[in-house]
């Protein structure tokens, strides 16, 4: 196949971008359009194969020489970053492939990004907030999964022990991004719902970030269109048009964060994530329902000094017309009864998250970044109340 456009408004995400079913199959033939020698493939351990990506392996060893890395876990670490960094600074690649969900994406980024840094200053430049300004080497994503949105963003995600730290810049935008809906079909059940609901979230959380703009709104409605009418089907059953849909409106929800960032439902999410072992995307979703409710009732004066109440007042309307009410406690319970058709557990309880004490502890790890980008201003005995609203 030729390169696509994606039907998305406005400009590409990257210079080059392969779109449909057996994308997959250009690697290769992109790989060597960039003239890379040695190539650097960052993958999942078992996605690789299971999605069906690996098929374009021989003829992409025939253009580059390819080392292969999966010895990552998932959520990505600043230990797991260490070691490839080293790695990469041994294989010296002109290109980085990666291939996978979120985790494989964003280390990806992430080596590009930190090429130049010692192994052993790895932590140190994480704390330090050191952007990734400028890289040496090609980089190409490719995801397995529709949720992350992680091949459209110039950020990345990296843990220090439990400490979750953003790091940005230039240097982690694709030259190339591959979408090919085919990669997506492979996944559990689980990780359809879990990846899918994180894109929802996304544009939704888009929708009403203080860092919205008419662009950013653009790709979150687009996003939502496809996504909201899509997810079911691609849980359940699968079939290419909801494939298609998904894959589509994950990477608009991508593109669309790029602009806006995350609001309150992610900062909560990363504690979720690491203290209880939920996913990323069931995590972020845990919370979203009752942050739709909390928006849409906030007075005035607990808004954000950015954000006007009448802009908020239609954003919210607008984001309880996709639940079919504009009652706010009505659309909390839509979007949590899409949760339970798509067998996420929404009460905290049966998550074993219940102690009143675990909800102060994971109030008190919320991102601040992120959450000066929600528009209801939040502290501590806020979001404590509002996770205990999920406890049973």
């Amino acid at each position: 196949m030729t390169a696509a456009s994606l039907p998305v408004p406005g400009r590409s995400a990257a210079p080059i971008v392969e779109y449909g079913p057996g994308a997959i199959d250009q690697v290769p033939a992109i790989v060597g359009r960039m003239g890379a020698q040695r190539v650097l493939l960052v993958c999942g351990r078992t996605s690789f194969e299971a999605s069906g990506a690996d098929r374009m392996l021989p003829e992409l060893e025939q253009v580059a020489a390819v080392r292969r890395w999966s010895a990552f876990r998932p959520n990505t670490d600043s230990a797991d970053l260490a070691a490839g960094v080293a790695l990469l600074q041994d294989h010296r690649p002109d290109l980085v492939l990666g291939i996978g969900g979120g985790s494989a994406l964003d280390m990806a980024k992430l080596l590009v990004g930190y090429h130049d840094v010692a192994p052993d200053q790895v932590v140190p430049a994480i704390e330090a907030g050191r952007p990734a300004e400028r890289r040496t080497a090609h980089l190409v994503l490719a995801p397995t999964t529709s949720g992350s949105g992680a091949e459209a963003t110039h950020f990345a995600v990296v843990y220090v022990g439990e400490e979750k730290h953003s790091i940005t810049g230039p240097a982690m935008r694709p030259d190339a991004i591959v979408l090919d809906p085919a990669l997506t079909l492979s996944g559990s059940r689980y990780q359809r719902a879990t990846s899918g609901i994180d894109a929802v979230t996304q544009a939704i959380e888009s929708l009403w970030s203080v860092a919205a703009t008419d662009r950013s709104r653009r790709f979150a409605r687009h996003a939502l269109r496809l996504l909201l009418p899509a997810i079911e089907t691609f849980v359940d059953g699968p079939d290419d048009r909801s494939a298609r849909a998904m894959a589509i409106g994950s990477h608009l929800a991508g593109r669309a964060i790029d602009i806006s960032k995350t609001t309150a439902a992610h900062a909560l999410s990363y504690g979720i994530t690491k203290r209880h072992g939920l996913s990323h995307g069931h995590a972020v979703a845990l919370t979203l329902g009752a942050f739709i409710e909390a928006h849409a009732t906030a007075p005035p004066r607990h808004l954000q000094p950015a954000i006007s109440p009448e802009d908020h007042a239609r954003t919210l309307a607008a984001v309880l017309g996709l639940f079919g009410t504009s009652d706010p406690t009505a659309a909390r319970r839509s979007f949590e009864d899409l949760l339970d058709r798509l067998g996420l557990e929404t009460r905290l309880g049966a998550l074993g998250i219940d102690a009143g004490e675990d909800l102060r502890q994971l109030a008190a790890t919320v991102n601040t970044e992120r959450l000066g980008n929600n528009p209801v201003a939040f502290d501590t005995d806020g979001l404590v109340r509002l996770l205990t609203s999920l406890r049973h």
